[in-house]
């Protein structure tokens, strides 16, 4: 992601809002806004932060390599392989389509994936479900750690 400097402080606002999961109607019921003025400034964000999906926001922080998911506290959820697969892919930003090329399965067979995901982790939403396993990334202490690869 890049520099948030060119942000206006309402935008920085919304980036806040997105890393912790809030939808575009949550976003407007906080701002005290429409949901169109809410989607404009979400559209906003993504362009002058280069995200492809407000997804990726919360994930940014999250390492690329294999490994980190399994030492996180998942609150005794238990993830399949592929679940696990999925869930580090989504929390990139990466779309269906995107980790069906990936990972050489179907587009709904991610689908369904993400759905077991969303129902194991009770959350309403991919970019909720992102948001929360970020916020166990910055508890562990994983990202503080020296030595990483």
């Amino acid at each position: 992601m890049e520099s948030n400097s060119a942000l206006t402080p309402r935008e920085k606002e919304v980036v806040d809002l997105l890393r912790r999961g809030f939808s575009n109607k949550a976003i407007a019921a906080h701002l005290g806004v429409g949901l169109d003025t809410a989607r404009r400034h979400v559209s906003r964000v993504k362009q002058k932060t280069g995200v492809r999906s407000v997804i990726a926001l919360p994930g940014g922080d999250l390492p690329d390599h294999p490994g980190w998911l399994e030492r996180l506290d998942l609150g005794g959820v238990h993830l399949s392989p592929a679940e696990s697969r999925v869930l580090r892919l989504l929390c990139h930003g990466r779309g269906s389509k995107d980790i069906a090329r990936l990972l050489q399965i179907s587009p709904r067979t991610v689908d369904k994936h993400r759905e077991h995901l969303l129902d194991k982790f009770s959350c309403k939403s991919t970019r909720q479900l992102v948001a929360w396993i970020a916020g166990q990334y910055a508890k562990c202490g994983m990202a503080n750690s020296s030595g990483e690869s």
